[in-house]
């Protein structure tokens, strides 16, 4: 089962960071396909949340 690792509210803002910075310098549009839309919602700690409770979701 997954287990979540417990994050400091500075952790979390320093992952924010460093996922933002590698989508903003093209690190993640390298690797999908020139058909796929460019925009994105902005990277805030409240998308993270969503996005692991859905991959929580799929995962069981």
């Amino acid at each position: 089962m997954f287990e979540p690792e417990t994050r400091t509210p500075s952790r979390v803002s320093a992952d924010v960071a460093e996922l933002d910075a590698v989508v903003h310098s093209g690190g993640f549009w390298r690797l999908v396909p020139d058909s796929v839309p460019r925009l994105y919602a902005p990277v805030t700690p409240e998308l993270l949340r969503r996005v692991e409770q859905g991959l929580k979701r799929v995962a069981e």
